[in-house]
């Protein structure tokens, strides 16, 4: 809404501004989309090799003290799109957590304080040079307090080579702003407690330009007041949120609105988009929609549906999840998905420590797999898949878990937080069944909504839906390295039986053995059928009852794990002439009699123990050929067993067996 009044942003700081004066930014060239999630990785990650220089020479990345929880914060931005400043003012309303006349907030350097105001008087504060200001509230507060503080700043922000998280372009010739700050850029640009300890539980934003361009940020839209040449713009989001998910973005922004249906609410959307892309928003707006609804119906209800979810362009690589309102390069559906998916895993649950950002990526990489199952002919998921596969497979080493969260490219590792960290849960997934998975994922969203999580909290939430141990499943695929390479050797045995023998290679010795579910194809030119062998052991042999004589063998064909080289070879499952076969041999709880090259008579089978008492005895029918038999044996006590064939009129067959 337009009204010619004054504008709301009123405080001295914003008066007099001299815009022309101001240092601009270099321009910085658009990236490509990839399916894969480089470029993902890419902008989340940001200038990652001089950060990570900057690491080594000793910044740190956040000072802001512990003895105080945030729970609102008004925000009031005076910006430029074309001159790369900030002018503000951060009113931050708090809780003590342990007595003091000290907090200290994370702010860069580069950004002057005006000055700070707490209890309508002006304070004191104190910068020591290390991206921190440590604030004098000039009097002890004790534990629960509530209270506000107000600091006044400006300043020109670090450059691209630290965070990159507060940029300016140009798009079509007309300047564009905007900020992206994962991990650790908040501070670049506004006084915050950078870590993921604490998420504001409201927020209000105003936000002033020349009249001529329009702002985004979180939440819903306020109000708009345009008057004296400026427009501010004022937002105003009521659920929790972590400082990393707060950003705004101002050009000459043309505004779609739309709505979607989620269960009984009909929820706002809102795209800030450059007029010249226009149409590419409008026509994705059918994926978003239906996105939205498939993650609202799936894990649980969109988790700001009393606010608005939205898109805003940026000319930035990729997107970032800003919450209720994801910065997009462009429309890609991938990144369309990803993003959106973050709405639930990241902002609604927000990984406790970077060192569990799978938690984010990965779920927003495996649901944009689950939408591709949902909307693509298989043949074009399988070729995701494979992809996606070799290309985690390219490397053979890399833990998915972080355990260096100063070095920043190996936070966003597109090859290992993202991909391979969605196919943690896709394996997941296959290894529990989906009734159980998708069930213990909602139970995960409600517990843990609008807070921080660890992998110890969704490990729980998996064990306890599924009454199983899965330490062996995340010590190797999420804290261990590489993955398996597997060796099938198979034969037929029988008409109907093929026997399997399984072994594996690790491509890291931080592994020694992925116990998995593995899928095997078994097929003719007219029969196929998968068994699934569970892998617990290398040489491991199996036998199955498939129904018909395979002439191939196919290990995962439908891209259920992840593994590489893998080989299959036909073999005979005896090199003997002889035409009664016995294994395992000794015996466990049931054994296999292989029988071949049989003429054709009345069969019997009889066992009989040491003292000749028969124990087991089976008709075979009108047998001729080829077939394997399984008997039980699992109450027979230990000692020395006698096998007896008999087929018509022709002399007995006799084995010795031994349990």
């Amino acid at each position: 809404m337009h009204k010619a009044t004054s504008p709301i942003f009123t405080l001295p700081l914003a008066k007099g501004i001299a815009f022309s004066l101001l240092v601009l930014l270099a321009l910085f060239p658009k990236a490509q989309i990839s399916s894969s999630y480089k470029v993902l990785a890419d902008i989340e990650g940001k200038s990652a090799a001089l950060r990570q220089k900057l690491m080594l020479e000793g910044i740190s990345f956040s000072k802001a003290s512990s003895n105080f929880d945030i729970h609102y914060l008004h925000c009031q931005w005076l910006v430029d799109p074309g001159v790369r400043y900030i002018r503000g003012s951060v009113k931050t309303g708090f809780t003590i957590t342990e007595r003091t006349n000290i907090i200290t907030f994370d702010l860069a350097d580069e950004l002057k304080i005006d000055s700070i105001h707490f209890r309508s008087q002006k304070i004191n504060h104190y910068r020591p040079f290390d991206n921190s200001v440590i604030v004098n509230l000039g009097a002890f507060l004790d534990p629960n307090t509530k209270d506000e503080v107000e600091i006044f700043y400006k300043g020109t922000p670090p450059s691209f080579n630290r965070n990159g998280s507060f940029q300016t372009a140009t798009h079509a010739n007309v300047p564009v702003m905007w900020t992206v700050s994962q991990p650790y850029g908040g501070s670049d640009w506004w006084p915050c407690k950078n870590g993921l300890l604490d998420k504001v539980d409201s927020i209000d934003i105003a936000i002033t330009t020349p009249e001529a361009y329009t702002s985004s940020s979180n939440g819903i839209l306020a109000e708009e007041v345009v008057s004296t040449g400026l427009r501010t713009t004022q937002w105003k989001h009521r659920y929790p949120i972590a400082t990393y998910l707060i950003a705004f973005a101002a050009t000459n922004y043309q505004i779609i609105t739309d709505q979607v249906e989620l269960g009984n609410t009909l929820m706002p959307l809102m795209e800030h988009v450059y007029p010249e892309y226009y149409d590419d928003f409008i026509n994705a707006a059918p994926i978003t929609k239906r996105t939205l609804q498939l993650l609202h119906n799936l894990f649980i209800p969109y988790p700001f549906i009393k606010e608005r979810y939205g898109h805003t362009q940026f000319s930035g690589a990729g997107g970032m999840e800003h919450q209720t309102n994801s910065f997009m390069e462009n429309m890609d559906e991938t990144l369309i998905v990803h993003e959106a998916a973050h709405q639930w895993f990241g902002n609604l649950v927000t990984c406790g420590s970077w060192k569990d950002i799978w938690l984010n990526e990965g779920f927003a990489v495996f649901c944009s797999n689950l939408s591709a199952e949902i909307n693509y002919p298989k043949y074009e998921v399988l070729n995701l898949f494979r992809n996606q596969i070799n290309y985690i497979a390219s490397v053979p080493n890399g833990s998915v878990y972080v355990n260096d969260t100063s070095n920043f490219s190996r936070i966003f590792d597109p090859r290992l937080t993202y991909n391979k960290g969605g196919w943690i849960l896709q394996m997941l997934r296959w290894k529990l069944g989906d009734s159980v998975f998708f069930r213990a994922t909602r139970n995960y969203l409600t517990d843990k909504a609008y807070g921080f999580a660890n992998t110890t909290d969704l490990i729980a939430h998996y064990e306890k839906e599924s009454g199983r141990n899965l330490t062996e499943f995340f010590s190797d695929w999420l804290y261990g390295q590489g993955f398996p390479s597997y060796s099938l050797k198979w034969a037929t045995a029988g008409t109907t039986w093929v026997q399997t023998t399984l072994s594996q290679e690790t491509s890291d010795p931080s592994v020694s053995f992925f116990e998995m579910p593995v899928p095997v194809l078994f097929k003719n030119k007219y029969f196929d059928t998968t068994i699934v062998i569970d892998h617990v052991a290398n040489g491991q042999v199996n036998f199955s009852r498939i129904g018909f004589i395979p002439d191939s063998a196919i290990i995962d064909p439908n891209f259920k794990l992840i593994s590489a080289d893998n080989s299959v070879t036909k073999t005979e499952i005896f090199s003997s002439v002889d035409n009664v076969s016995i294994f395992p041999n000794p015996i466990g709880n049931e054994f296999s009699l292989l029988l071949k090259n049989m003429t054709e008579g009345i069969l019997f089978v009889s066992m009989y123990d040491s003292k000749g008492a028969l124990v087991y005895r089976r008709r075979a029918g009108n047998f001729r050929g080829n077939d394997l038999i399984v008997i039980p044996s699992d109450k027979l006590p230990s000692g020395m067993y006698w096998i007896h064939i008999q087929k018509d009129d022709d002399p007995a067959i006799v084995k010795k067996v031994i349990k």
